[in-house]
């Protein structure tokens, strides 16, 4: 399994129910649609900030998503949740588990 892990502030005047109710039209809309799409989990941070980890079957999966995120219906009300400059994201890959 692949993961896409992605941590972030909200912009401003943004809630967390904001967040969740346009994260479910972009899984439902847009994401389940994608080969290798498991989930995407919304995590909030002990300092106030967010955690996003999507599972994807494999890399090619998750960069296949990636060339296709110019189709994301109501993209723009999606990227208005984040404030500018705090996104960051790493990708892990499991080895393990127990």
């Amino acid at each position: 399994m692949y993961k896409d892990i992605i941590s972030y502030e909200l912009a401003e005047n943004i809630s967390e129910d904001q967040l969740v109710n346009i994260a479910k039209q972009i899984v439902t809309d847009w994401m389940k649609k994608l080969p290798g799409f498991i989930k995407w989990e919304i995590h909030s941070n002990s300092d106030g900030s967010f955690t996003d980890i999507v599972s994807w079957e494999s890399k090619e999966a998750a960069k296949n998503a990636e060339k296709e995120m110019a189709n994301i219906p109501n993209a723009n009300e999606w990227y208005g949740c984040y404030k500018a400059g705090t996104i960051s994201s790493k990708n892990v890959t499991i080895i393990a588990e127990f």
